[in-house]
């Protein structure tokens, strides 16, 4: 099988990273992450309907890439200090910038609120009182969302579902309106806003739709107790196809959907897409070091592994993997591992090869989301470069992280 169907990297570049940059390398198009965060506003705003886009930095937490997209418009929704910086240092206005996240350390909270962050989503109430005494101490008041727990099964991968009632995220809607009964008690908050994030990878289109319908009906309590809800975080999870024949999620269905049903409630929408925008931006080129052939099966072992790539050993995910330079003859069946010291370190099960020898390049697609972010330096691995492809056809490339030496891992 040759290299797919992401047309945004042509080969060439991808071939030509490689022998710059060596492997394993990602590679990017500026291109089409423009692209992306153009057709989910343009979604909105032919359904008739203004949203606020705040970009999730843990899917790809690259700077060049948080410039990229902040140039497009868009805000960022960040989930730990090291997060929040990024975003500031990439230009991102404070205001701009929501703080999610389960788990926010106080020295992290303190740094919000230093640093003037527009909202903080909360998901606890231990965690609204610790983040009302500080503000207090500073004599500010912070706009808060309260997340909610749905309890809205998304139907997506056990790992990547929040919204449902079992899980770690979010409050229940008992607990959080009894929050809001009692919120001249937190004078250090404000709480302005709901927010809701069901999962991720999310196609079904009713997902969104039931969430919605559930959290207005929150806000209608909410309001109706007297609190100036005016802002509903949807939170993101936008499916995207990772193969050939997988659907996608209907976004204009969704803009749709959603902006008739804020427009009746009169509440602002806001979204933290970040696989949506990123996914499908880039590949990972990586070089077969050995072929071999054990138990009746056809080994390719490829110097990347689940260091650069843990989606498939982590979720069991999927990803297309492609010989960048296909040679003539029937193709097999392989199992693409990598060298570290794991059973579970592959990157595809049963991948259709052409022929494969030492040093061909292959290429694994769709890995702008969740691919460098979640690379681990396990093994004593340097992480692989990234490099950016920009201008007209994808025909200029930048290097916008080097790879790490082994001097800097020590």
């Amino acid at each position: 099988m040759s290299y797919p169907q992401q047309e945004w990297l042509p080969a060439a570049a991808l071939s030509a990273a490689a022998t710059a940059h060596g492997t394993p390398c990602y590679v990017y198009s500026a291109d089409r992450i423009s692209a992306n965060q153009r057709r989910l506003s343009d979604a909105f705003t032919r359904a008739g309907g203004v949203a606020e886009f705040h970009y999730a930095v843990k899917a790809n937490s690259n700077l060049e890439i948080l410039r990229l997209l902040c140039a497009g418009g868009a805000g960022f929704d960040v989930v730990s200090g090291g997060e929040m910086l990024a975003a500031l240092r990439a230009g991102a206005a404070p205001a701009d910038i929501v703080f999610a996240g389960v788990g926010k350390r106080d020295d992290e909270l303190v740094a919000a609120l230093d640093a003037h962050i527009g909202w903080i989503n909360v998901e606890s109430a231990q965690e609204l009182r610790v983040l009302s005494d500080l503000a207090s101490a500073r004599s500010v008041c912070q706009r808060v969302a309260l997340r909610i727990n749905p309890g809205v099964d998304p139907h997506t991968h056990a790992y990547l579902a929040t919204g449902k009632a079992a899980s770690k995220f979010g409050l229940p809607t008992d607990e959080a309106l009894a929050l809001v009964a009692a919120r001249m008690q937190f004078p250090g908050v404000s709480i302005e806003g709901l927010h809701v994030h069901n999962g991720s990878t999310i196609t079904d289109t009713a997902v969104f739709a039931d969430s919605a319908r559930i959290m207005l009906a929150l806000v209608a309590r909410c309001r109706a107790l007297g609190a100036p809800i005016e802002h509903l975080d949807m939170g993101g999870g936008f499916g995207v196809p990772y193969l050939p024949g997988q659907p996608s999620a209907d976004i204009d269905g969704i803009a749709r959907t959603l902006v008739g049903i804020a427009r009746d409630a009169n509440v602002r929408l806001k979204f933290e897409p970040g696989r949506y925008f990123v996914a499908d931006a880039a590949a990972l080129v990586t070089r077969v070091l050995f072929t071999k052939e054990s138990g009746g099966k056809r080994f390719a072992i490829i110097d990347a592994a689940m260091n650069d790539l843990i989606r498939p050993a982590l979720y069991g995910a999927v990803h297309h993997i492609a010989a960048l330079a296909p040679r003539n003859g029937a193709a097999a069946l392989h199992e693409v591992v990598g060298p570290v010291c794991e059973s579970g370190d592959f990157l595809g099960h049963d991948v259709a090869l052409p022929p494969v020898q030492r040093g061909d390049l292959l290429v694994v697609g769709h890995v702008g989301a969740y691919g460098r972010s979640m690379a681990s330096n396990y093994n004593l691995r340097p992480r692989a470069a990234e490099v950016l492809l920009e201008g007209a056809g994808s025909t200029g490339m930048r290097l916008i992280r080097p790879r790490e030496s082994l001097e800097d891992l020590l």
